[in-house]
Parts: structure tokens; sequence; C-alpha cells
């Protein structure tokens, strides 16, 4: 599976110093290098048992993998220095992606390995674990088993209705609603991951993503507020 690095983002320093402090995502090592995601308890609206969030992806890995996974291994294969990764680059969201990468210091690429994940797969992270298309929620098993391996709707609709208090990027946001109503099609994954990569040279300075927001119970199963 394309980029499994949950921690590449945490290389990018404005996640943890941007005030007020809305990603509180990750600890530092002693090498000031980013360590183990933080988890915290989600805010609840009500009564209910406390719970701790994790990183949930709105468009999950395997619909992003569905364009990922053959690049990755075609990555890999054809490119064993930076030279040749910059080369092989042909399109505007893999130059924005490559860009965020090298000034934030991340470790995209170990050539020496053979293993297409390990080999660019620090590359591909970027994409997979962009802020942007990352919430704070409650597991799954507390939401009623929602969203799953599919486009996590509820967060989608409580984005729609919180674009200013959420900082949500009105293009992420279209693409987002135009895959929700067809996520195999590979045309409308490729624009969304565009559209998630054109964020990156804004994250540089000022983070985005990541969205925190309460939640209530419906019986036992937590949905957005």
């Amino acid at each position: 599976m394309a980029g499994d690095d949950s921690r590449i983002h945490g290389y990018n320093a404005v996640y943890r110093t941007q005030q007020p402090v809305k990603f509180h995502s990750f600890e530092l090592d002693s090498k000031n290098k980013p360590k183990n995601f933080i988890y915290q308890k989600v805010t609840i609206d009500g009564p209910g048992a406390l719970v701790d969030d994790h990183q949930g992806h709105i468009v999950p890995q395997n619909t992003l993998n569905l364009v990922l996974n053959p690049l990755m291994k075609d990555m890999a294969k054809n490119c064993n220095n930076t030279a040749q990764v910059e080369n092989f680059i042909k399109n505007s969201w893999m130059q924005s992606v490559y860009d965020y990468g090298k000034k934030i210091g991340a470790p995209m690429f170990i050539f020496d390995d053979h293993d297409p994940e390990t080999k660019v797969g620090g590359f591909f992270s970027i994409v997979t674990w962009n802020p942007v298309n990352i919430c704070r929620a409650p597991e799954d098993k507390n939401r009623g088993g929602a969203p799953g391996e599919t486009i996590d709707t509820q967060v989608e609709q409580y984005l729609a209705n919180h674009q200013a208090d959420q900082g949500v990027n009105a293009a992420w946001l279209s693409s987002l609603q135009s895959l929700m109503k067809d996520s195999k099609n590979v045309d409308k994954i490729k624009d969304y991951i565009t559209k998630c990569s054109d964020t990156l040279s804004g994250q540089v300075n000022k983070g985005i993503g990541y969205y925190s927001f309460p939640w209530k119970y419906t019986g036992k199963v937590l949905s957005p507020k």
C-alpha cells in the first residue's frame, strides 16, 4: 500500500508550533524528528464515555491507491537517485509533493532498498497522509463501523457545513464532493490527489487539515455534532 508512513508531515515544524495549537499530532525523538502519533480524547458534546481519536482518512487509502500503487512501483523501478526522480516527475501534483518534501526535510527515498514501499514510500506518504485528507476521529468501532473502507461522508458533511471554522480549502472540498459521486473513477481520484497536493506549498507556512471537532452519541454510536 503506497505511503504507509503516517509521521511524514510531522517533519514540517508548523504542525508542532502553530498557535493556537490544532495539530497535537507528533512528539519528538532525541534527534528532533517526528516520533509517534499522539492520541487525544475526542471532544464529545453531551454525555457518554470518552474515547481516543485516530488519524482517519477522509478518502481511504484503497481508493487513492488505485492511482498511487502503480505509480509507486513504476517510480521504484525507474529511479535510483534524486536526478532520476526529478526526470520521472511529469505532472504538477508530483512536483508539488517533491518540492514540499525537500522543504520540510522529509525522508522520501531509500534508494538502496528494493521494496517499492521502502524505496519511494516516503514520497507517497506525503500524498496519503496529507493533513487535508485526515480527520481526528473516533475509531470506526465507535462509529457503528463507519466509514470503513469508503469515503467518510459524515466528516465531509460536517466540513461542508463548517468551512470557515475548520479552514477548509474550497477547491479540495469541491473535488472531494465530485469524487464521492464516482469513487472508483481514476480521473476523479487524480483530480482529488492534485487538489490535495495543491495545498502543500501553503502548508509549509500555515498548517491546515487534521480536522478536529465535537462528536455526539446516538445510543452507543458517535457521529459528528
